[in-house]
């Protein structure tokens, strides 16, 4: 998508690590995806048929990278984190 830089990582301890690994360099991603059938107004509005595995899956897994002009510049150093909370 062109208005966000976004990471799926493997699992949830992945993406943790990897943010805390972010925060040491004074970078701050985010993960903000809930699914509306986990958030309060889904829960009380809306309805599934069945588990919705793959969403919460890809919800714990996702991290959206802050966003400024020049970010590509960063990306290998970025890459580099992601790869070291992978190992």
């Amino acid at each position: 998508n062109a208005h966000m830089f976004y990471l799926l990582l493997p699992d949830l301890a992945t993406r943790t690590r990897f943010i805390n690994g972010m925060r040491e360099h004074d970078i701050h991603p985010v993960f903000h995806y809930i699914p509306l059938h986990s958030a309060p107004s889904g829960r009380r509005s809306g309805r599934t048929a069945g588990e919705l595995a793959v969403t919460d899956d890809i919800s714990e897994r996702l991290v959206r990278l802050p966003f400024w002009l020049g970010l590509e510049e960063h990306l290998p150093a970025i890459l580099e984190i992601a790869d070291a909370a992978i190992r």
